[in-house]
């Protein structure tokens, strides 16, 4: 990409598998104690551009890198240059202010290479890993923040520290709904009650600028009485360049003003509160537009939700006395709700191959993110990853209470060997060295010299991290070991360039991955390296770079546990249900059975059943194996196709990594361009469609994939699905219920008992199979939950009861969304749904808050889902109630059971209608309009 003036661009051709940025020459610097008036000032002129540029664009380049995971910034040196000898200069040291002196070596290391000085930039970080809270740094690096603050007579220029801090209050104001409205803050100005301590002499002084400002006219050289203070700053403009001077000092003045406690600034008053006007011949009206105009110009940011800018008001008082009259200009500016910039921040972030500007929006985003308050979630998570102490662009990361954490999961995948390199994961090790002879004495050989660290092998890392696989590559091995840089093997069949650049494509996406995913803020990289599997001697010594940066990147004991914490959370997260909860992106980690699942090889379990009992992550591993094929195979979302059973759940997968459609749907249309195939709640399909056989077909003549992923126990209707169980192979087992509460699983672990009891003679279901499944099943974590069941109810003790604890909920903090009704059919969901409307609407005056109701493919919005059963498939939430769940066949009866409990994650309420054919067909809802009949119709 050719760079356009002004406009940095990043580097991803070097050898360096790293962000790098290349920027103006870097020579010698001239000391004004050295220079010499004759020889050198040709010299220093000719230089003088080149500096000034390399001045601008250094700390711009070093910005954007801390803001965006760390790389390099690479600047080729004029003959004759030594950085041992010459240094930088103290014109480029002065740039770096935004950064503490004594943290300088924390986040830079210098070093040249034959005609390059190189930069490297770690990332920047709030905090650390092993701190258990944050500091009082900001989240990103900012050169200047635009913010100004009034503090005594002077204007305050926030550091980003400060700014960070004053953006988090205004933010958490707001959000309060006690704190203090803009228009309360306004009226506070105006002399009502304020938030800070006004003393007699303040209100004295305000008095004083208002009769001040009522005046027609002043007097050339009259003294005001009244001084400057925290509220007032007088500015003598008695210069030509009037209309220059005020543009520079509004933006600054105004926004300390606004984001204090207002004030007013006067033009035309020396700092002995001495009128002087300004010089003839300006106009009043030119005066009152540049002060509308700069005003206009400004940048606000608004966490109220209001859109109002900045409110001021200009008063321009005529002097008198002077050669020729002339002016003072007042400008009273009003405090603001939020934040007022007087200025752009100024702070970059690497965005593809460009370097960016961010937004006033985008930047305040950044600054004020913060971990949401899962505090009033009955489940229990435990952070893993927090913004308060990691690097700008990570997303919080949490598990459930009782699941192996983050530091255990490391543990279990990637050992460190004391006294050894571990070879891990050993299934995978197996595989590969069974199916590459040479491959086990390949890499021996690459690490003979050391015995500290793991050595994780995976047929793709590129597809570990979200990248697309090359097909000529064998394996991929990153190397994390005590006194080496971290290494990622690329081992080949035949060397070419292709595999290179997959190589340190790979490996400097996994470093980016590690920082802004993991989280690992050490000084770090990832070295490609490639090997060739048929010439074990003679390698690629040329794409082998350790020597290429300073030592410093060197892991230490200290550093493995990081990298090896960051790399967990790399291939375990993902997008967590939290997110649509909290409106940002929260994610969470698979089990080590699922991730053990994920890895299987593709080309060799191209079919696949995967039997799952309830609440164990199916639809999960579902969407995360639909990623690693088209990753795998390079495929585009509409090759691959994932079937399920209900509506609803079709739309939570959606079309964005592949094309999702229902069983009916799939039966009844072409699919030609499909070459890939996922079944999710196949135990629900039906034997007449014959859709196993058209899935086999569509994939066949592509040698796709096909995984079926079913749950017996959730069967929900009398007829055999149309699979013959004897060839149900191969096939796993996901028996770890990981999404439903203690006590909640108890329950379940119940039914499926009573279904094994109950159906054990009946040839539609795998009986063996799930006997041995359940014997397996257990609860990942301890969190209790609740379950509460009531029997013989009238209409009326149910509906009230529903109403009475939706709204408990709801004051308790729960969202709407929180919340499912669910009924036997969808029929009984739309039945009762009515009549909670009408006992809702009869019982209005009692609730605050209007409960607001949708169907489950609405699920994401703020709304109770009221629907049935089989249509909520698949999806959950933190409280669920089950309204009368009979079904018109028995036989299924604990089935469905067992398909609502499982839809709860931590609350849950059955309720039972003493007339067992409660919101049948056999019993109608009467045409009633007036609420209260058709309430004691069925009481």
């Amino acid at each position: 990409m050719a760079r356009q003036e002004g406009k940095l661009l990043v580097n991803l051709k070097t050898n360096y598998a790293d962000v790098v940025v290349d920027i103006e020459k870097i020579g010698r610097s001239f000391k004004k104690k050295t220079r010499e008036k004759t020889e050198k000032k040709k010299e220093e002129k000719k230089s003088s551009v080149s500096r000034q540029k390399l001045q601008k664009e250094l700390p711009i380049a070093v910005c954007a890198l801390l803001n965006s995971g760390g790389g390099i910034v690479r600047m080729e040196t004029e003959d004759n240059y030594s950085f041992k000898k010459h240094g930088v200069g103290e014109d480029i040291e002065d740039r770096f202010k935004f950064i503490d002196r004594t943290e300088f070596s924390d986040y830079f290391t210098w070093m040249q290479q034959r005609n390059h000085l190189l930069l490297f930039v770690k990332t920047w970080s709030c905090g650390g890993l092993e701190q258990e809270t944050g500091t009082t740094k900001a989240r990103i690096c900012s050169l200047s923040t635009g913010l100004f603050l009034r503090s005594n007579t002077s204007v305050l220029s926030l550091t980003s520290g400060q700014a960070a801090e004053f953006l988090r209050k205004r933010c958490d104001r707001e959000r309060d709904e006690n704190g203090p409205s803009a228009k309360r803050r306004q009226r506070n100005f105006d002399g009502g009650a304020r938030d800070t301590t006004w003393t007699i002499e303040e209100h004295n002084i305000q008095d004083a600028v208002g009769k001040f400002l009522e005046r027609e006219e002043l007097k050339f050289g009259e003294v005001l009485d009244f001084t400057e203070t925290k509220h007032i700053e007088f500015k003598n403009f008695a210069t030509e360049s009037i209309f220059k001077r005020m543009k520079e000092a509004l933006p600054k003045y105004i926004s300390a003003f606004a984001n204090t406690d207002g004030g007013y600034l006067i033009f035309g008053v020396d700092d002995n509160s001495t009128v002087v006007g300004c010089l003839p011949g300006v106009e009043k009206e030119a005066l009152e537009s540049t002060v509308a105009s700069t005003v206009a110009s400004m940048r606000v940011h608004h966490f109220c939700g209001s859109r109002a800018g900045v409110q001021f008001e200009t008063h321009v008082l005529r002097v008198r006395g002077h050669a020729e009259s002339s002016y003072v200009c007042a400008v009273r500016v009003e405090p603001f709700c939020c934040a007022v910039f007087g200025g752009q921040p100024e702070s970059w972030m690497v965005a593809g191959e460009e370097i960016e500007e961010l937004s006033v929006e985008r930047w305040t985003e950044l600054m004020t993110a913060a971990d949401p308050d899962l505090s009033r979630l009955a489940d229990k998570f435990e952070n893993e990853l927090s913004l308060a102490n990691s690097p700008p662009l990570i997303r919080p990361v949490y598990s459930k209470a009782g699941l192996p954490c983050v530091a255990e999961l490391q543990k279990s995948l990637y050992p460190v060997g004391s006294n050894e390199i571990k070879w891990m994961p050993e299934t995978i090790c197996t595989e590969l060295f069974s199916e590459y002879p040479g491959l086990q004495d390949l890499m021996k050989n690459q690490i003979s010299p050391l015995n500290k660290g793991v050595l994780v092998f995976s047929r793709s890392w590129a597809v570990e991290i979200g990248l697309q696989k090359t097909q000529d590559v064998v394996c991929d091995a990153l190397l994390v070991a005590e006194n080496e840089t971290p290494l990622l093997y690329t081992v080949v069949r035949d060397g070419s360039r292709a595999a290179w650049e997959y190589s340190r494509g790979t490996a400097r996406a996994l470093k980016q991955k590690l920082v802004n995913d993991g989280g690992c803020a050490i000084k770090l990289c990832v070295i490609p390296q490639v090997l060739h599997l048929q010439d074990t001697e003679d390698q690629m010594e040329l794409h082998c770079y350790s020597n290429m940066y300073p030592e410093d990147y060197i892991l230490t004991s200290r550093d493995i546990p990081a990298l090896l914490r960051a790399l967990v959370i790399v291939v375990l997260r993902f997008k967590s249900y939290l997110s649509d909860w909290f409106g940002c992106e929260i994610f969470s980690l698979l089990t080590l059975k699922q991730y053990e699942l994920l890895s299987k090889n593709l080309d060799k379990t191209k079919n696949l059943f995967v039997f799952g009992l309830p609440g164990t992550g199916k639809t999960i591993v579902a969407m995360k194996i639909i990623e690693r094929i088209r990753n795998i195979y390079q495929c585009h979302p509409w090759e691959i196709l994932y079937i399920c059973e209900n509506t609803p759940l079709k739309k939570f997968v959606g079309n964005e990594i592949c094309q999702s459609v229902t069983r009916t749907a799939f039966v009844m249309k072409t699919f030609s361009e499909v070459k890939h195939i996922v079944v999710d709640e196949a135990q629900n399909f039906r034997p007449e469609e014959d859709w196993y056989r058209k899935a086999q077909e569509l994939v066949k003549d592509n040698k796709g994939i096909l995984w079926v992923f079913m749950d017996f126990f959730q069967l929900t209707h009398t007829s055999s699905c149309g699979l013959s169980f004897e060839k149900l192979y191969p096939q796993e087992w996901l028996t770890t219920v990981v999404r439903n509460a203690g006590q909640i699983y108890s329950v379940m672990l119940e039914q499926m008992e009573k279904i094994l009891q109950e159906r054990k003679n009946e040839d539609i279901m795998p009986y063996e199979v799930l006997e041995k499944l359940f014997d397996k099943a257990e609860c990942a974590h301890p969190l209790p939950g609740s379950y509460t069941e009531r029997e013989d109810m009238e209409t009326s003790a149910m509906l009230e009861y529903v109403s009475q604890q939706c709204h408990s909920y709801i004051q308790r903090g729960h969202p709407m969304k929180d919340i499912a009704v669910l009924c036997s059919t969808r029929d009984a969901a739309q039945k009762f749904r009515e009549m909670l409307e009408c006992e809702l609407d009869r019982r209005k005056r009692k609730y605050r808050v209007k409960l607001v109701f949708s169907e489950a493919e609405s699920g994401l919005d703020d709304a109770i889902v009221i629907d049935s059963i089989r249509r909520f498939s698949g999806l959950e939430r933190r409280i669920v109630f089950g309204i009368h769940p009979v079904p018109a066949q028995e036989e299924i009866s604990r089935n469905l059971l067992l398909c609502l409990v499982s839809r709860a994650n931590t609350k849950l309420h059955v309720l039972y209608h003493k007339d067992l054919a409660f919101l049948s067909d056999s019993c109608p809802l009467p045409r009633v309009e007036d609420a209260r009949m058709l309430h004691s119709y069925f009481s």
